[in-house]
């Protein structure tokens, strides 16, 4: 059996952009879960930093990932909301028991 590729995003948004920001990470979780690939899709908020939200993914494979990050509605949300993001991180694992 193949392993799934986990991937825990950070995003961390400008001062004042939360709620922007948050709108349009919640876009995301409907289209993610039409694609091709997808096994689970979670956003969560922070309770104690505001405006850090962390995206809980499972894929397929890396390139179920890949495919994911090019296609045209993440492209769309970079046009639109890149500018409310301070910044991202992507962290990549895998399951070991």
């Amino acid at each position: 059996m193949k392993e799934k590729l986990v991937v825990v995003a950070t995003v961390i948004a400008h001062q004042g952009k939360e709620d922007q920001l948050r709108e349009a990470l919640l876009e995301l979780v409907s289209f993610a879960k039409t694609e091709p690939g997808f096994v689970q899709y979670d956003l969560h908020v922070s309770l104690e930093r505001s405006g850090e939200f962390v995206f809980y993914e499972i894929w397929e494979d890396e390139q179920s990932l890949d495919l994911h990050n090019n296609t045209d509605s993440m492209k769309a949300f970079g046009a639109k909301a890149g500018q409310w993001i301070q910044s991202v991180t992507l962290n990549k694992y895998k399951r070991i028991s």
